[in-house]
């Protein structure tokens, strides 16, 4: 496969036989996949722990983005948790050639893009410049960081679309639900993305909603990606070991036919 091929069909998992005696692929495979589910924790909670921390060490009302976080007491979260992100996604998938590793690696480096070239001032700001900032300009680290934040947030969109086809084609159960429920799922979590790309374009071009604009249409698109990486990793018949629904899902659809 090249770079631009997609992944179109789902891996298959170990039988139930397999999991009750894990050998290294297993083992690997779980952390693999615990790994998935720990990113997309961190983007469902990373809005909440920059709004709430901010409010709790600083008071006042809610910023304008959550870029605008990086000039308050939360800078450190804002930029740890795209480092970890950033470069989670650079390596979880480096070693296959298809296009879900060369949009990973993309998404992986505009993460950092995000997080190490920071958003301008707001306005009236006396904070004083970092030192990036004073070597560049202020203005162009700012469109450095824009451009990475949609590279980032289209990427991402592109993959749990991706991550939606995968999982319909899927021949046994990996939980209670069915493939054809976590293709919709992943797929709205993708749509969930394309909104706030959308909702952001448009009253930013409008003046509609001005001040919170960019803050809802973020959160929307990094709620999303959160949820379709917490559950394209949260399998839990492979990471507890559990047995139930391991059966083909073919002999499901047969059983209830009859």
């Amino acid at each position: 496969m090249g770079y631009l091929d997609p992944q179109t069909e789902a891996p298959r998992r170990p039988t139930p036989a397999q999991l009750s005696k894990p050998d290294a692929g297993v083992l690997y495979l779980r952390s693999y996949l615990l790994m998935r589910a720990v990113i997309g924790c961190i983007g469902l909670a990373l809005p909440l722990l920059l709004v709430l921390g901010d409010l709790a060490l600083e008071g006042g009302g809610i910023r304008g983005s959550l870029s605008a976080y990086f000039y308050t007491g939360m800078r450190d979260v804002f930029v740890g948790a795209l480092c970890v992100t950033g470069l989670f996604l650079m390596t979880y998938k480096v070693f296959e050639h298809n296009l879900d590793n060369l949009l990973s690696m993309v998404a992986g480096v505009a993460a950092l893009g995000v997080a190490l070239f920071c958003t301008g001032r707001p306005k009236g700001s006396t904070v004083a410049l970092t030192p990036l900032q004073e070597r560049l300009g202020e203005t162009p680290v700012a469109v450095v960081h824009y451009v990475s934040a949609a590279v980032f947030i289209v990427s991402l969109g592109v993959i749990s679309l991706y991550f939606g086809i995968r999982e319909g084609k899927r021949t046994e159960l990996t939980g209670r639900l069915s493939p054809a429920f976590w293709r919709r799922f992943h797929w709205a979590c993708a749509a969930g993305i394309g909104v706030a790309v959308v909702f952001i374009a448009v009253t930013e071009l409008t003046g509609w909603f001005d001040h919170y604009s960019l803050i809802v249409g973020e959160t929307l698109a990094i709620l999303s990606f959160g949820a379709s990486w917490l559950m394209k990793g949260l399998e839990l018949r492979v990471l507890l070991g559990s047995k139930p629904n391991a059966e083909p899902l073919r002999s499901q659809e047969a059983a209830t036919a009859g």
